[in-house]
């Protein structure tokens, strides 16, 4: 007779299902078990969880993907694992369970735990989803799915208050994680690419999954072709690409479409040292925003997602630099409007020294915005409280 694994009870639950929301959990479990040695935290996630002290209950190979039609395609994977993991969640008997991001996922599965709530299980959410930006109706249906939830953009509070959601701005982590590596990176940067002081960089960082290099890095080598001459007349600019480490795209993708150097795992000292970049669109952006970087912002989709995303949208922008900064503070061309020769206009025109100067006057002020460093510090100091306060376990 096969033996029955045992789940013993824990304090401290978290769903961490991709590489950042890992990260991110494990840095705040470092926090927590810091102030309180003997939690005992239970998760489903990745490596940096595990390394932090959590016992993995659920791995989360494979679990990132974008899109509607990749999550379609996968959606029986997602159910079933949904399933196991309210199962194991019901074994462990946590006093709280927190998620990070993968919103579709983390806030069903919240609902699904009602019961545990009501029993005393408090249900926490890091990362509000992006109600500012499509759909706004779920923010109710939201604010009524967990206990708290922990925003890092300070407009985002407000949109669930008004629900009757503990919602509250404690920061974006980006600012304490590139002020502490980005600037100091930069030296290896130099030393790699053997730059001298005076020498300019153009980065181009086309993502780090497959399909986004195959789609974006043609579009942006053509465009740096297009506007090397300007470049080169303006301050000698060079090019640049920048790589993942997470990503699982070979050298070979890269290569069949440039043959400017690659720069692997250090996006944050390239932002550093480089005069300007073309990002795509995601966090990748924020970060060049918080290093100070004037860049242009750039992404296709595919078809469906973006069609449907374009019916849904209710923000004037795409990206999040101009989101954080309320304004087209940086040019951005999404879809058809992706083209070399659109793309090289506004690469040549961002890298004068006018326009330069001013962007990167306003991105300076992107730290102060989001909160200024101490995000997970202050989540943390959070969940330590709720954890110390006296509450009954569920049978």
């Amino acid at each position: 007779m096969p033996c029955m694994r045992m789940h013993p009870p824990c304090d401290l639950f978290v769903l961490a299902a991709e590489s950042s929301g890992d990260a991110y959990a494990a840095a705040l479990v470092a926090q927590l078990k810091r102030c309180h040695p003997d939690l005992v935290v239970a998760a489903m996630g990745g490596p940096a969880l595990q390394a932090a002290g959590a016992e993995i209950e659920e791995g989360i190979d494979g679990l990132d993907v974008m899109g509607f039609v990749p999550v379609l395609a996968r959606l029986g994977t997602f159910v079933a694992l949904q399933r196991r993991v309210q199962q194991i969640i019901r074994a462990r008997r946590p006093r709280l369970v927190l998620s990070i991001d993968y919103p579709g996922f983390n806030l069903r599965l919240h609902r699904s735990l009602a019961d545990l709530r009501q029993a005393g299980t408090r249900l926490v959410h890091i990362v509000a989803p992006q109600v500012w930006a499509w759909r706004p109706r779920r923010a109710k249906r939201i604010a009524a799915s967990v206990d708290h939830l922990l925003c890092f953009f300070p407009f985002e509070p407000p949109l669930f208050a008004r629900f009757g959601a503990d919602a509250r701005f404690i920061g974006h982590p980006l600012v304490d994680l590139v002020a502490t590596q980005g600037h100091a990176d930069r030296i290896q940067v130099e030393r790699e690419l053997g730059l001298a002081p005076g020498d300019d960089l153009l980065l181009l960082a086309p993502g780090s999954r497959r399909r986004e290099v195959e789609d974006l890095l043609p579009v942006f080598h053509a465009a740096a072709r297009l506007a090397e001459p300007w470049l080169r007349r303006l301050s000698g600019g060079r090019v640049v690409i920048a790589v993942s480490s997470v990503a699982t795209v070979p050298r070979a993708v890269y290569r069949a479409h440039t043959d400017a150097p690659l720069v692997e795992d250090n996006y944050r000292g390239l932002c550093a040292r480089a005069r300007m970049a073309v990002v795509a669109s995601g966090t990748a952006t924020l970060e060049a925003a918080l290093l100070g970087l004037p860049h242009v912002i750039a992404y296709r989709g595919d078809a469906l997602t973006m069609a449907v995303m374009r019916r849904l949208i209710r923000t004037p922008h795409i990206g999040l630099t101009n989101i954080v900064h309320n304004r087209r503070l940086v040019p951005e061309l999404l879809q058809r409007e992706l083209t070399p020769a659109r793309l090289a206009a506004r690469m040549v025109a961002l890298w004068r020294n006018e326009r330069h100067r001013r962007v990167a006057t306003a991105l300076a002020t992107t730290a102060e915005r989001l909160g200024g460093g101490g995000a997970l510090a202050r989540a943390a100091e959070l969940l330590g409280s709720m954890l110390s306060e006296p509450v009954a376990r569920p049978d």
